[in-house]
């Protein structure tokens, strides 16, 4: 149906990976590369090119693609995902689907691009720039195309473990040639309506290209009209980040960890917690002079759940909410089903403590906009509430079991550092399947 599947997303965005390949979405977590490159195509001309024509026409008719299916698979587990994040763009609700699309400011687009075989006369507004793979941390649960440390390891842990540790081909950060990022901003000075840039990593407070892109916006008096957002991992400070903040209109600031606790240094490894909770007081501080709407980005797994009551706390203590890229699907060992009934039951059993402890009260309609201020405490207590509900609807599943233990200790192999030492309630969970 097409209230199922249908997305306005490819009528105004585009994404661009560490490599330089176009990708249709910042949410498409299949499509590594394409024959589509900043190095051979601008902007403007893959917005028409036979990937977003063909991608167009299939979400006018209905049809899910391969593209699409990390929304589809969050729709299923009832979180709030790009897909929506996007309709809410162009005015569209799901939930009042026919009217809201007829309605639509969007929608003689949608309909000249369905009399004329996916063709869009409109340039990219929104986008998500990966700015290369340089990182300086090795999180587990992330992939070495966007973690250079990560990829140098992959290299150690495939001969350690074949099977479980697949090599990726690695290619140039698009970024490294300095030629290209001239012409990429070149391009985006003429498009004079761009509403929103996002840019990614590596560790983009890392990147030499991050800095580069955003002082030549700001010399060219665009950044006043341009809101922006990236992630950080929270390991790096720069004395210029507070005066690049305050020159764009509004910068959405995602802040990467995954609690307030030890085991966010085993899971994003080298990271230091003590060092990450600074680096968080820093932007809050900068959130009080500036336009700056913080989130903690979170990436929920079996390693993280239970202490997940900590990110839990903290939103509700700092009014910052936190938002999840994508519900985990890969490494498959990570996911929470892996987890015994038991461990999970103690998770659900921390966040009902939470909810009880600040007497939250579920909102009894969805609220898509997660970043209106003047909604912090009802998104809030929303966003925890959804995870309440998630957990509880976990279906365990054993499989990947011995392939988490044997993921681990290769690892561990590497980083000379133990699970157990960050969590020993895992002990006898873990110790029956091998470690």
């Amino acid at each position: 149906m097409l209230k199922d599947y249908f997305c306005s997303s490819p009528w105004f965005h585009l994404r661009i990976n560490p490599a330089g390949y176009y990708i249709p979405c910042r949410w498409d977590f299949v499509s590594t590369s394409s024959p589509y490159n900043i190095a051979n195509t601008t902007l403007t001309e893959y917005m028409n090119s036979d990937v977003m024509r063909d991608l167009r026409m299939a979400l006018l008719e209905g049809e899910l693609r391969d593209t699409c299916k990390s929304c589809h698979f969050e729709d299923q587990n009832k979180k709030v995902n790009g897909r929506q994040r996007q309709l809410l763009k162009s005015g569209i609700s799901i939930d009042n689907f026919e009217k809201t699309l007829c309605a639509s400011p969007h929608f003689d687009l949608f309909k000249h691009s369905y009399e004329n075989q996916g063709h869009s006369p409109k340039v990219p507004i929104d986008l998500q720039i990966d700015l290369g793979n340089t990182c300086n941390s090795a999180c587990v649960m992330c992939y070495p195309i966007y973690s250079s440390r990560l990829a140098s390891d992959y290299v150690k842990l495939n001969k350690m473990q074949p099977d479980v540790f697949k090599l990726m081909p690695m290619e140039r950060n698009w970024t490294d040639d300095e030629a290209l990022v001239d012409r990429f901003v070149d391009e985006l000075t003429q498009i004079k309506d761009v509403k929103y840039l996002h840019f990614l990593g590596g560790e983009t407070l890392y990147l030499k290209s991050f800095y580069s892109i955003c002082n030549r916006l700001i010399d060219a008096g665009l950044a006043k009209d341009i809101s922006f957002g990236t992630t950080t991992n929270l390991t790096v400070w720069n004395d210029d980040i507070p005066r690049i903040l305050s020159s764009f209109k509004h910068v959405h600031l995602g802040m990467s960890v995954e609690a307030l606790h030890p085991i966010n240094d085993y899971v994003r490894w080298p990271s230091k917690i003590d060092s990450v909770k600074e680096n968080i007081d820093r932007f809050l501080k900068l959130r009080e002079t500036t336009n700056l709407h913080l989130s903690l980005r979170i990436t929920p797994s079996a390693l993280t759940l239970l202490h997940i009551d900590t990110i839990f706390e903290f939103m509700i203590e700092n009014s910052i909410m936190a938002e999840s890229c994508n519900l985990l699907r890969d490494p498959k060992c990570l996911r929470m089903e892996v987890l015994p009934k038991e461990i999970m039951q103690t998770v659900i059993n921390k966040v009902d403590a939470v909810i009880n402890k600040y007497g939250l009260v579920d909102s009894p309609v969805t609220i898509v906009n997660r970043r209106r201020p003047d909604l912090i405490d009802p998104i809030i207590a929303e966003i925890i509430f959804e995870y309440q509900r998630f957990f509880k609807s976990c279906v365990e599943d054993p499989s990947e079991r011995p392939t988490l233990v044997t993921f681990l200790k290769s690892f561990e192999q590497l980083r000379d550092n133990n699970i157990l030492d960050y969590l020993p309630e895992y002990e006898e969970f873990l110790r029956s399947h091998g470690y």
